[in-house]
């Protein structure tokens, strides 16, 4: 009997380490999965599909140049989330979701909660699985990590969007891996022109109100996530500059610095975290100086996202200032992101712009990549071709495998 026993126990125990009676799963909690007929959804929700309504995404015309991919017959697209606990991804999940409904095409979500590794294992278990398109917001901008995801990828189509790498990737690659790899981004840059063309436009139209002290100079403080982030700093920089320039024109002064022994002109998060504690923090260390008692109130705030400029926003209510009520003093206060607290507070009249990363045009370029490369065409011609057909995308001649999407402007109207 003891016998028979160790016998079975030791069965139990090979097929428990070769996966036969719990299988090691690589995906992350609660994955949704949208589409029938797919083999590897059997520990998430499965979800049958409407019939599918026009996608907003333009067709493409016949790509017959040599060296063109093959089309994949059965698109299953895969899709990469690097934490969707975080607010932006809520927002970009959101626009992706009727978008990629209405084209038909069954696809999978996943949550690397942040974790580059576990992001990589995903990638490897959805190829597995069959998802043969994948569409990836990146942990890590590691090259190491990239390059070791477009191996995973094993030929199959990689979209990188909004969290990418380099667009120096594409030196690295083979010419195979160059026909199936693509990036969807937002230039920073053209983020940052936006505020400061918000910025100097709104300046321009109420400079009067902006100046509390009617000394012609219009003091700021400029929130950065992290002093030593070189997008932050980009960030920073093309918002300032499209500003002064605005207000130039104009015939007005350049923005001065609240703090004019301070050369760099911006206050960052210490903890490097784009936080929205650091904004509250800075701004309400800021006003214990700079004041209506001191005859030198702050004037004017940016920060490099939302989750700063609502940091601030508590620090100035705290000071009776943005109550949204239509009485009190408004410091004119720009963030970046349109996230939907960031959108509540601008129609509150509390924050007076922000800026829109355009989530729709984010799901519509990735559906029409997904779509153009399921039909075999070249990243270079779709998105030659989305750039010719909305104002809301461009491509560079020197980099015609990335994408970028135009970021918007969202300004209060209570003024």
């Amino acid at each position: 009997m003891k016998l028979h026993f160790r016998l079975l126990a030791v069965l139990v125990l090979t097929l428990f380490l070769s996966g036969c009676i719990f299988p090691v799963q690589h995906v992350s909690p609660d994955p949704r999965v949208h589409g029938s007929d797919l083999s590897d959804s059997s520990d998430a929700a499965v979800y049958t599909l409407p019939d599918a309504e026009p996608t907003s995404a333009p067709a493409l015309e016949s790509d017959t140049s040599s060296g063109t991919p093959a089309g994949i017959t059965e698109p299953k697209l895969a899709i990469f989330w690097y934490a969707m606990a975080d607010a932006h991804v809520f927002e970009l999940r959101n626009a992706f979701s009727p978008e990629l409904d209405a084209s038909g095409i069954p696809y999978r979500e996943y949550d690397a909660e942040n974790d580059r590794y576990r992001q990589l294992d995903q990638i490897r278990e959805a190829v597995r699985g069959g998802w043969n398109i994948l569409a990836v917001q990146l942990v890590s901008e590691d090259p190491g990590i990239t390059q070791e995801i477009i191996d995973a990828a094993d030929g199959c189509p990689v979209l990188f969007f909004d969290r990418t790498p380099k667009t120096g990737l594409f030196s690295s690659l083979s010419s195979d891996q160059k026909k199936n790899v693509c990036i969807i981004c937002t230039d920073p840059m053209e983020a940052g022109r936006v505020q400061g063309q918000m910025i100097g436009e709104y300046l321009t139209a109420h400079f009067t109100t902006a100046d509390l002290n009617q000394d012609g100079r219009i003091r700021y403080t400029f929130l950065v996530g992290d002093a030593n982030d070189p997008v932050a700093l980009a960030l920073t920089h093309a918002a300032l500059d499209t500003a002064n320039a605005i207000l130039a024109e104009e015939g007005y002064r350049a923005l001065e610095y609240l703090d004019e022994e301070n050369t760099i002109g911006f206050q960052a998060d210490p903890n490097g975290t784009w936080s929205s504690d650091a904004g509250t923090s800075l701004i309400l260390s800021d006003l214990g100086y700079y004041n209506y008692t001191n005859s030198n109130m702050i004037e004017l705030i940016a920060a490099n996202n939302d989750d700063m400029a609502l940091g601030a926003l508590t620090a100035l209510q705290s000071a009776w200032c943005n109550l949204g009520d239509g009485t009190s003093v408004t410091i004119p206060l720009f963030g970046l992101g349109a996230s939907s607290s960031a959108r509540s507070a601008v129609n509150l009249g509390q924050m007076t712009g922000t800026v829109d990363g355009n989530a729709t045009g984010y799901a519509q370029a990735v559906l029409a990549a997904v779509s153009g490369l399921s039909e075999g065409h070249t990243p270079e011609s779709i998105f030659s071709q989305l750039s010719a057909s909305s104002a809301d995308f461009s491509s560079e001649a020197d980099t015609p495998s990335v994408l970028f999407v135009s970021p918007r402007a969202v300004l209060t109207n209570a003024f």
